[in-house]
């Protein structure tokens, strides 16, 4: 069971680095905030990228 929940930390790793990034980019710590922009840098880049792949695909 410890196999698949380091494999879920993984993913969610993965799926949070935009996020993450941005959010040391402008100096967010660990307060509300920081949680917010992530939120919004994350789903900004990974709407993004669905709709390249959607549009290679099709």
């Amino acid at each position: 069971m410890g196999n698949s929940a380091s494999i879920g930390a993984a993913l969610a790793r993965v799926f949070l680095f935009p996020g993450d990034i941005a959010c040391a980019a402008i100096g967010l710590d660990r307060d509300d905030k920081r949680e917010l922009v992530r939120m919004l840098v994350n789903s900004l880049v990974w709407i993004v990228v669905g709709m390249l792949v959607v549009a290679v695909v099709t």
